[in-house]
């Protein structure tokens, strides 16, 4: 739990310093979030294929903050996303994911633009009970997808439509696997309201 109050806590401080430089340097910059579909697949190795867990969030990605230069064809872009349950009789769950994208913004004229992204992020993942030892580890993530975005007709808003497949990496506490290596994908609808036009 440690770890994850010191990621939040670096990027809080990250959104503070980030924003009024990329202003100050004349980039635009934005920020959003997603409703999302995933289906997460364990490797055979670990679970049969029957064991899919499928989410459903809104919104679900957590926070999107993105930023762009003069070109607005090269996009990057922070998600994050933090998952907190607490048992009354059984401790406590909680899931942190943050990662780090490009977007390539195909140079098309009107509302509607398809794009590309591909990006890597890391996992942290704990477990904490009520009594005894907790586990926690965390696990690298990289994937990409495709998607569509349409500009609102004032040009600070955006609609997003995506598909992305993610690999997720083994993670272990000493010997024991908490995170499966494992496959994603999901299906994303997105907003984002932007600084600039």
């Amino acid at each position: 739990m440690r770890k994850l109050g010191i990621v939040l806590a670096a990027l809080a401080c990250l959104s503070f310093v980030v924003v009024p430089v990329a202003s100050a340097a004349g980039l635009n910059w934005g920020v959003g979030a997603n409703l999302g579909f995933n289906i997460y697949t364990p490797d055979s190795k670990y679970a049969p294929a029957d064991k899919a867990i499928t989410t459903f969030g809104w919104p679900t990605g957590g926070l999107r903050f993105s930023f762009t230069g003069e070109k607005p064809m090269h996009e990057v872009y922070l998600e994050t996303n933090l998952s907190y349950v607490s048992y009354e009789d059984a401790g406590s769950v909680h899931d942190f994911i943050v990662s780090g994208n490009y977007q390539f913004n195909f140079d098309m004229k009107g509302a509607a633009v398809p794009y590309l992204t591909a990006g890597v992020g890391i996992d942290m993942y704990g477990q904490k009970p009520k009594t005894g030892t907790g586990v926690s580890t965390s696990s690298m993530l990289f994937g990409g997808g495709v998607g569509i975005a349409h500009h609102m007709g004032n040009g600070c808003g955006r609609l997003r439509a995506e598909v992305r497949y993610d690999m997720f990496a083994e993670g272990k506490d000493g010997e024991e696997v908490i995170i499966p290596k494992a496959g994603e994908i999901g299906v994303k609808l997105g907003f984002d309201l932007w600084d600039k036009k």
